[in-house]
């Protein structure tokens, strides 16, 4: 596993390879993602692709949330956010033939969505950094890098 992924390494890193998972956070904390192809992973690396804010309008059966959620509201046909893999988070699945996967994070009009467990998480770390302070959770050091 690469400890450095950037774009400028990225294509070498996954020279072998012919597909990638990709997966973001829904509001239980399971995994929604894809398999897609190197090709189109290699394309969309920087910029991001298209993901259904349905992630955060339904529950682990996929039942719609009865309370109102308005950062997916099901009278918006779930429109999509923008999924931006955080190349920091790359490791192989070996469980399923060493496939490549990355965390994505979720932006929405240029922002990052709030309801995201991992902005959230970044922006506590943030707020603690700014106190000078670190948040601990489970005896270790909380630590969120690999979004800007």
């Amino acid at each position: 596993m690469a400890t450095n992924v950037t774009l400028e390494n990225l294509s070498s890193l996954l020279a072998d390879d012919i597909k990638v998972k990709v997966a973001g956070i829904d509001c239980d904390g399971i995994l929604r993602g894809k398999v897609m192809s190197k090709e189109k992973f290699l394309g969309i690396a920087e910029k991001g692709f298209g993901f259904s804010s349905a992630v955060f309008g339904w529950d682990m059966q996929d039942v719609l949330y009865t309370t109102d959620a308005n950062i997916a509201p099901k009278d918006s046909g779930y429109v999509d956010f923008i999924a931006v893999p955080d190349l920091s988070t790359f490791r192989r699945i070996p469980w399923e033939d060493d496939i490549p996967f990355f965390l994505v994070r979720f932006i929405q009009n240029g922002q990052t969505v709030s309801a995201d467990g991992r902005n959230m998480l970044k922006s506590i770390c943030d707020k603690l950094a700014a106190e000078n302070c670190q948040g601990m959770a489970g005896g270790k050091r909380l630590i969120h890098t690999g979004i800007p």
